[in-house]
C-alpha cells in the first residue's frame, strides 16, 4: 500500500514561537506531531498535559506542532490565540489556522486529532481524542528506532521562544470564590498554578501552591475546594483530596445535603460526589457532546463549565453549547438561553432571541431571582433574570472566565486576560479593579483575641531560633510590630516594640469596636554557623473589639 505524504502546513494567522514559517521540509529528519486544536476545547488542553511528557521523553528526536483550528469567531483573532498559548504555557511552535486550511487539507473531523508524521515527511497515523500517551510512545519509539538505523534521524532542536505569562501577581486568573460571609475571596491564579485567599478588600493572606492549571474554587468552611483542572482531580487546600480520575473539572459547588456538583467538561456532564465519598456518580449527560434537554440520564451536554445553585435547581454554563442551562429538582435538563453548539452570538432578550458565545462562569444573585454570566468569549457580562437575557454595561473586559457575588450583590470577576479581578456593582454598572495587597502574605493564622473598646489587649509574641543565637551585638535583637485591618481596630499609640528575648509579651489598647484581623511580626537578629540572619514570624490573629 502506498503511503501518504504528509501536506505542508498552511494558516493565514502565521507561526507563534519561531523566528520563521516552519515547513515539512524543514522539519525533514524529526518526527512531528501536529495537533489540532481549539483552546475552547476543554480535551485539548487535556492533550497539551500528555504532549509535554512526549516532548521531554522524546526531546531531540520529536517536534510538535499545534495547528490551532478555530470553532468560534473569538478563537479566530489571531492575538486571542497568542494569549491563549501564554495562558497554557505552550512551548512548542503553533500555526494559527483561522480559516481551517490545514485541516482541510488533513481531513480532520474531530477536536483534538493528532497525525504522526516520520523523518521522511509520509504519515504514520492519527488517533482523535485524549488517553493516547502511552500508544503514542510507543509508536514514537519504534519510528525513531526505524530512521536511525537507516541515518535519516536528525536530532538537532528547533529553537522555539519560551512562553511567558505576563500579568504580576496574578496570571490568567480563570475563577474566583467568596466564601459564605463575605469576608474571604478564593482567586485561581491558573497561570501560576496557585489558589490565593485574601480578604472581600484584596489584602492576601494565603497562597496555595502544587495544582495544575486550577479552575474552579468554592470556599468549603475555612479551606478551598478545587478543581485541579489539569490534573484531573478536585482537591481542597487542606490536602483532601475530593474525586480523583475526572476529565478537565471545571466547578464545583455544594448542593444542601452535602453533596457536591462538578462540572466535567471534559466528559460533558454534571457529576456527583456523595459526602464522605469520593466515588464520581453522574448527575446529568450521557458523556456525548451536545445539546439535548430531558431527563438527566438522557440530557445531553457540551463542555459544561460553571455551576450555581438557584430556587430552580442548578443552573449551569454549557460553553460548547452557547448555553445557559439549569439542572431542575424534578432531574430534568432544561435550556434557559441558547440554541446549541453552531449558534453563537451577542444578542440580548428572550430566551429565543438571545445569544452567547462559550460562556464559562455562572453566579446566582442573593435573593436567587437572577444569574449572572461571564459570557467569555464575548468579553462581557451578562444577567438572566428569568425570562431576558441582558448584558451589563461594563466595558474593557478581556474573555472573563469567571465570577462570584458578594452579599451586598457586587460581583467579583476573574477579568482573565486582563490578570486581575474586578468588583462591579450590577446597578450602576461600575467596575473597579481589586487592589491585591500581598505585604501578609507569608502569615500563619492564629488564636483569635478580643478586647472592649480602649481596653489594653495583651499580646504573647515569639520567635523560633532553631539552632541559632540572639545576636549579641544588638541591645535588643528582637522587634514586634502590629499591623490591624481595618486600622480603626487599633487605638493611637506604639505599635512597635523591642525586646531583649525570644518570647515575652507586648500591650497595645484597642480602638472602635468591629471586628478584623491583627497582624503581629516578630523579627530576631540571630548569629550562627552561617553569620547574622533573621528569623520572622508573621501570625494574624482574627480581632474582635466589643
Amino acid at each position: 500500500m502506498a503511503r501518504a505524504r504528509a501536506p505542508q502546513l498552511t494558516g493565514a494567522g502565521g507561526w507563534i514561537g519561531v523566528q520563521s514559517p516552519l515547513s515539512l521540509k524543514a522539519l525533514q529528519g524529526k518526527v512531528v506531531l501536529l495537533h489540532f486544536w481549539a483552546y475552547s476545547c476543554a480535551t485539548c488542553l487535556g492533550v497539551l498535559q500528555e504532549l509535554r511528557r512526549l516532548e521531554r521523553r522524546f526531546s531531540e528526536e520529536l517536534v510538535v506542532v499545534g495547528v490551532h483550528s478555530p470553532k468560534f469567531p473569538r478563537e479566530r483573532e489571531h492575538q486571542a490565540v497568542e494569549r491563549a498559548v501564554r495562558r497554557h504555557r505552550i512551548s512548542h511552535p503553533v500555526l494559527d489556522d483561522p480559516d481551517l486550511t490545514t485541516w482541510a487539507r488533513y481531513g480532520i473531523r474531530a477536536w483534538p486529532t493528532l497525525v504522526l508524521i516520520d523523518p521522511k515527511g509520509y504519515v504514520v497515523g492519527a488517533l482523535s481524542g485524549e488517553g493516547h500517551g502511552r500508544e503514542l510512545a510507543k509508536v514514537i519509539a519504534e519510528v525513531v528506532a526505524r530512521h536511525e538505523a537507516k541515518g535519516t534521524l536528525v536530532t538537532e532542536p528547533v529553537e522555539v521562544a519560551a512562553p511567558t505569562t505576563g500579568g504580576g501577581l496574578l496570571a490568567f486568573p480563570g475563577n474566583v470564590a467568596v466564601s459564605a460571609d463575605g469576608t474571604r475571596l478564593a482567586i485561581a491564579d491558573t497561570a501560576h498554578d496557585q489558589v490565593l485567599v485574601c480578604t472581600s478588600d484584596g489584602l492576601m493572606l494565603e497562597a496555595h501552591t502544587g495544582f495544575a492549571q486550577p479552575q474552579g474554587v468554592r470556599f468549603d468552611g475555612t479551606a478551598v475546594m478545587v478543581c485541579d483542572t489539569g490534573a484531573n482531580r478536585v482537591v481542597r487546600t487542606d490536602g483532601v483530596v475530593l474525586a480523583d480520575g475526572m476529565s478537565s473539572p471545571w466547578d464545583v459547588m455544594i448542593e444542601d445535603d452535602g453533596s457536591l456538583v462538578i462540572a466535567e467538561a471534559g466528559r460533558h456532564r454534571l457529576a456527583r460526589v456523595r459526602p464522605g465519598e469520593q466515588r464520581v456518580l453522574m448527575a446529568a449527560g450521557t458523556g456525548e457532546e451536545g445539546m439535548e434537554d430531558g431527563p438527566c440520564t438522557r440530557a445531553v451536554l457540551a463542555q459544561p463549565s460553571g455551576v450555581t445553585r438557584t430556587p430552580e435547581g442548578i443552573v449551569f454554563a454549557d460553553a460548547e453549547a452557547n448555553a445557559l442551562r439549569v439542572l431542575t429538582r424534578t432531574g430534568d435538563v432544561a435550556t434557559l438561553v441558547g440554541q446549541g453548539p453552531s449558534h453563537w452570538g451577542a444578542e440580548d432578550g428572550g430566551p429565543q432571541e438571545a445569544s452567547l458565545q462559550h460562556p464559562l462562569g455562572v453566579a446566582s444573585s442573593p435573593d436567587g431571582r437572577s444569574v449572572y454570566v461571564a459570557d467569555t468569549f464575548n468579553s462581557v457580562l451578562r444577567v438572566w433574570d428569568g425570562e431576558t437575557l441582558r448584558t451589563l454595561a461594563v466595558e474593557g473586559l478581556e474573555e472573563p472566565g469567571g465570577l462570584d457575588v458578594l452579599p451586598d450583590g457586587r460581583l467579583i470577576v476573574a477579568d482573565t486576560n486582563h490578570h486581575r479581578v474586578l468588583v462591579v456593582d450590577p446597578h450602576s454598572e461600575q467596575a473597579d479593579p481589586l487592589e491585591l495587597d500581598d505585604s501578609w502574605l507569608m502569615s500563619t493564622s492564629g488564636a483569635s483575641l478580643s478586647a472592649r473598646s480602649g481596653e489594653l489587649l495583651s499580646i504573647d509574641v515569639s520567635v523560633p531560633l532553631a539552632e541559632e543565637e540572639l545576636d549579641p551585638s544588638a541591645s535588643d535583637p528582637v522587634s514586634v510590630s502590629l499591623d490591624a485591618r481595618p486600622t480603626s481596630l487599633l487605638a493611637d499609640g506604639p505599635s512597635q516594640w523591642s525586646l531583649s528575648a525570644a518570647e515575652g509579651r507586648v500591650e497595645t489598647r484597642v480602638g472602635d469596636a468591629g471586628e478584623g484581623l491583627l497582624l503581629v511580626e516578630v523579627v530576631a537578629t540571630t548569629r550562627g554557623a552561617r553569620g547574622r540572619a533573621e528569623r520572622v514570624r508573621r501570625v494574624r490573629h482574627v480581632l474582635q473589639v466589643l
